[in-house]
């Protein structure tokens, strides 16, 4: 008997792999469909690049995947990129990064196919991992294996996923969401889990993947877990919720880990209080409403939905915070979340206890919502974690598994009719929840404006010696400038390889403000003083300026400086310098 149950335990773990991997071609099939990404040609072209500047982070993220792939974006490593912020290299450790491993992978793939196909695939990946990830957890569960597979790819291509896509490349990476939720189900109920049993082991590993990743996921992961902890407490005695510190120490061990060069560096060089900054105000643009979860985007396929996202977004006074709209549950979704509150109210009505999932989601909106625990933290001082409207995977995700859980115990007359109701709710998700898609005349766009970026950098390099120095104007801190965009200054840093650029250090150091001195000066004095310095060349972003530098132009010319390039678009300048012989370095202090 016990040879039997082993053999059939055995076929369901091979037919349950053969059904993930089947999941993750499925979704990697229809990923290059709506990114129209079936060519080498196709590959190589950025997914977001300069069209929508409200995905200007894309740039950052390019700049930190090469970073990787030079060798200078190590995990557990202080990070310093000698291409940027010139004369003294740039400093990234003021900056906590918790997902090193993520850009760092991404880095060594980069060099091996470059760096936007790198990214591109990084943000199919992570799609595909969240797609298993929710079959997993979902039949880690006891769930059908059907609707497992069918909310897996909901989850997978949720409007979370797609909105925030390639320029927030580590908010995408929630695939390991649906196993926090079963390790927090498990803390949660009877017993709990038990030092040293399989699911302990399990949980610790979760909860170290958890402290790596995005630290607003380990933020409500820690906090389900020591809401079980206390449960556990509570029921049981304060020995029965050790083993919800362990996962939760675990989480936080690997968080302090992947942040170790900040901690270190800050304790040697001081804090920076400039690095990171947060304000209450952030807190309500981009705190959770509920609103959001419902309205449709703006870019949905569906004339109505859009006219619908369109004029909420007209009438609004406050507007989702972060753009493109990314909390829109989709109709699976929602309609996951209306079954869920049904349940709990019947449940209510029979005097009888509500859903786990209830309390989970009720927990989310209390502290999440604009106005909720989140912002009185924040009246007093603690801004962190501002874009809390970020949990609302946390609530698709549990909507979906609820709903997954209650369809596996339907007993359909008809098997045919559970298969085919599971195609047609994947079918729903994939044309709800993905945008119009990409086609040839989009590719075509972001070809040609990254070509004319990638020759005007190849034309500076040709003009400049090994290791010149470039200055760039407008002068732009990085990161985080308030109401400015500057990472499109990291531009000829992503096709360069022997110039060092002057944007691109971590603001809040005095070594720093010399850029911000030099900002106030005319152009007379400024043109000899950057050669002084040693700088061969000025960048000019032309876009950043209401008569496209057309009035800077006139003034390098009248300053006998009139050897010029510009790129295809004409959008990039570059001003060729002469540099002093014997240079002497700007005042750090």
């Amino acid at each position: 008997m016990a040879k039997f149950f082993s053999t059939e335990k055995g076929t369901v773990l091979r037919m349950d792999l053969i059904r993930a991997a089947l999941l993750a071609i499925l979704v990697i099939l229809a990923w290059c469909m709506v990114y129209d990404r079936w060519t080498i040609e196709s590959w190589e072209t950025p997914l977001t690049y300069l069209s929508n500047p409200n995905e200007g982070d894309a740039l950052a993220v390019f700049a930190e995947v090469k970073a990787a792939r030079d060798g200078y974006f190590r995990p557990f490593q202080f990070t310093n990129i000698p291409e940027l912020g010139a004369p003294y290299g740039a400093n990234w450790d003021d900056y906590p990064i918790t997902e090193k491993p993520l850009i760092y992978l991404t880095g060594l793939l980069a060099g091996i196919i470059g760096i936007f196909a790198a990214a591109n695939f990084a943000v199919m990946a992570g799609q595909a991992l969240a797609a298993i990830s929710f079959y997993v957890a979902c039949r880690m569960l006891s769930c059908s294996w059907l609707w497992s597979f069918a909310g897996a790819l909901a989850f997978a291509f949720s409007r979370f996923a797609v909105a925030h896509g390639l320029h927030h490349l580590t908010v995408l990476y929630y695939w390991h969401v649906p196993l926090c939720l079963v390790v927090c189900e498990w803390i949660m109920r009877g017993e709990g889990i038990k030092f040293g049993g399989h699911r302990f082991k399990f949980a610790l590993i979760v909860a170290f993947i958890t402290g790596i990743q995005h630290v607003y996921y380990t933020n409500i992961f820690v906090e389900f877990v020591l809401f079980g902890g206390l449960l556990q407490w509570w029921r049981r005695g304060w020995r029965w919720a050790l083993p919800a510190v362990a996962v939760i120490g675990t989480a936080l061990a690997a968080l302090v880990i992947v942040n170790s060069n900040t901690i270190f560096y800050q304790l040697v060089h001081g804090g920076n209080g400039h690095a990171v900054v947060r304000n209450y105000d952030g807190l309500n643009l981009y705190g959770l409403k509920m609103v959001d979860l419902v309205i449709p985007p703006p870019d949905h396929r569906l004339p109505f939905f859009a006219a619908w996202g369109v004029n909420h977004l007209k009438e609004s006074m406050v507007l989702p915070g972060e753009q493109p709209p990314p909390d829109y549950l989709g109709l699976l979704g929602l309609g996951a979340l209306a079954w869920l509150v049904m349940a709990s109210l019947r449940r209510v009505a029979g005097h009888a206890k509500l859903p786990l999932e209830t309390f989970l989601i009720l927990w989310i909106l209390l502290y999440a919502t604009v106005g909720g625990i989140n912002g009185i933290m924040g009246t007093l001082g603690f801004e962190l974690f501002r874009t809390s409207a970020r949990y609302s995977i946390f609530i698709l995700c549990i909507a979906l598994m609820f709903a997954v859980r209650r369809l596996s115990l339907v007993k359909f007359k008809e098997r045919i009719l559970a298969y085919g109701l599971a195609i047609l709710l994947m079918l729903i998700s994939i044309v709800d929840q993905t945008p119009p898609w990409v086609s040839t005349r989009d590719l075509d766009e972001t070809a040609v404006a990254v070509t004319s970026d990638r020759l005007f950098a190849e034309e500076m390099e040709k003009r400049l010696p090994a290791n010149a120095m470039v200055f760039q104007v407008p002068i732009m801190e990085f990161p985080e400038t308030p109401l400015l965009n500057p990472y499109d200054h990291f531009l000829p840093y992503l096709y360069s390889h022997h110039l060092r650029f002057s944007f691109g250090t971590v603001k809040g150091r005095p070594q720093e403000e010399w850029q911000q001195k030099l900002g106030q000066m005319e152009l007379d004095a400024l043109v000899p003083k950057l050669e002084s310095y040693g700088f061969s060349a000025v960048y000019v972003n032309r876009n950043r300026y209401s008569d496209k530098g057309q009035n800077l132009i006139q003034l390098f010319k009248k300053a006998g400086r009139e050897d010029m390039i510009e790129s295809d678009r004409h959008d990039l300048l570059c001003v060729f310098l002469k540099p002093s012989p014997q240079p002497v370095l700007p005042d750090a202090n």
